[in-house]
């Protein structure tokens, strides 16, 4: 491995499925040219997985390297207005770099929580609130990334083109004050929340918007931080619907509208990529392209999980199989695969490791070092298993899906169930890769094994916690 601390840039897209890509996916509808590159110069995952088959939960367990379902929330996303779901006292992903040393930025999708300040006082001081008319979105803006480890923050709360407000934040302030409400034709697209937007408002120039500023805040640190390494988590809007575009990307793709937002991922990729090329320090970053959880369906013919069972919200391999590309000169060879699994929950172990930050028992709970496997210097250290959940998990109507080895475990809550009881499936993930067959019927004691060891994962403060039972 380079001796060097290299720059990290973790980029992050939003419903991107395992079959998108086409150096996933040779049938691919979308062109991908800049995430293959990538791919043809690191080492391409085709084992990884999102710790949630829903964006809030797997975007808390990157910061945090801990499962969100151990959370007291009773919801899984974070909806408008919700306030934290991180605390300020838990270490972050960001903490990590910061301490040992790294300049920290996060451009994109927040979506874990802010505190926006009240600005009705009606008998008692009310310092923060969850009721947008109360908000006074003049004042500084707590409990984001700037108070969890960052030290730039330019992105949304929530979903960029579905959630409100529909304004940017630089770090604790709102850039232009929402004053307008959404439209009747914006609140009738697919998954907007109504609600206060910006005057200048323009869902269709989210991702370029945010590609600037990631591609800014690099330029600014060769700048000024020469003497320092980064790390930037740039979280993009896209694929999420609605599928909005830029005029330059429109008809891109032959998938259509939802391919066209996946070739805007690419193009952000490039232009990371370009800034990266252009400061000649593309050779010193390690950079990690991942999705946060599995696709919505394609569209005219396109396979957006390739070959994969399930979508998005579901916990077959299709919702939580995700792309996974490291690009890491020296320390990662030029077009290889990986087989070995990992989790987006892994990435504070893994960055932890990389960094020789020890990370305390308190934190990470649920995260496995897979820098050697990155590496490709071997297998790294065994977990007791592999676990994604639907994202319902605290609603009571939610599943889970849990891997020892290749034999996955699914369950499916009694709310799910016609006659109210708790249903298992099994699969043989060596001989079944796409779920077809459920062999729980004829290996009852396998089930049961596996149950037994989900419900210890579960009962525990953390997957650490757990010894591997093979």
């Amino acid at each position: 491995m380079n001796a060097k601390r290299p720059n990290v840039v973790f980029i992050l897209a939003d419903d991107m499925g395992y079959g998108d890509p086409q150096c996933y996916n040779a049938e691919s509808l979308i062109p991908t040219a800049h995430i293959d590159r990538l791919a043809s110069e690191g080492v391409r995952f085709t084992d990884a997985h999102s710790g949630c088959a829903l964006c809030t939960p797997t975007r808390y367990g990157i910061m945090t390297g801990r499962c969100y379902w151990r959370t007291p929330k009773r919801h899984s996303l974070v909806m408008p207005y919700e306030p934290p779901v991180i605390p300020e006292e838990r270490l972050t992903l960001a903490t990590i770099f910061r301490e040992s040393g790294y300049r920290t930025g996060c451009i994109g999708k927040w979506h874990l929580g802010l505190l926006h300040r009240s600005k009705k006082l009606e008998g008692f001081q009310r310092l923060f609130t969850t009721i947008e008319d109360e908000i006074d979105f003049s004042k500084e803006i707590a409990g984001g990334p700037i108070d969890l480890g960052f030290d730039y923050f330019f992105g949304t709360a929530g979903c960029s083109t579905s959630d409100a407000p529909y304004c940017y934040i630089r770090n604790r302030h709102t850039v232009a004050i929402p004053t307008a409400r959404t439209s009747e034709q914006m609140n009738a697209q697919p998954g907007v929340y109504p609600g206060l937007m910006a005057e200048d408002w323009d869902q269709e120039t989210v991702d370029t918007t945010f590609a600037a500023e990631a591609c800014g805040f690099i330029d600014r640190h060769v700048r000024e931080h020469a003497d320092k390494p980064f790390f930037l988590y740039y979280a993009l809007s896209a694929p999420h619907i609605p599928w909005l575009t830029p005029k330059f990307i429109r008809g891109t793709s032959r998938e259509g509208p939802r391919g066209d937002m996946n070739a805007l991922v690419d193009w952000c990729v490039g232009e990371v990529r370009a800034t990266l090329e252009k400061n000649a320090i593309l050779d010193d970053t390690l950079v990690v392209f991942t999705s946060d959880n599995g696709p919505q369906k394609g569209q005219n013919g396109h396979d957006a999980t390739g070959g994969l069972r399930g979508l998005k919200n579901s916990p077959y391999e299709g919702g939580h199989r995700i792309p996974f590309i490291v690009r890491w000169p020296g320390s990662v060879a030029s077009g290889t695969t990986s087989d070995d699994p990992l989790s987006l929950t892994d990435m504070m172990a893994t960055f932890a490791d990389l960094l020789d930050y020890d990370v305390p028992a308190n934190a990470g709970e649920d995260s496995f070092s897979v820098l050697r496997s990155i590496a490709g210097r071997g297998k790294d250290d065994p977990r007791p298993c592999l676990i994604a959940d639907t994202g319902w998990h605290a609603s009571e109507i939610g599943n889970f899906s849990m891997r020892r080895g290749l034999m996955k475990l699914v369950e499916f809550n009694p709310r799910e169930d016609q006659n109210g009881q708790t249903r298992y499936e099994l699969y043989d993930l060596v001989a079944d890769p796409h779920e077809k067959t459920d062999l729980a019927a004829s290996h009852p004691a396998d089930v049961e094994s596996l149950k037994q060891l989900l419900d210890r994962v579960r009962a525990a403060r953390g997957m650490r916690a757990v010894q591997s039972s093979r």
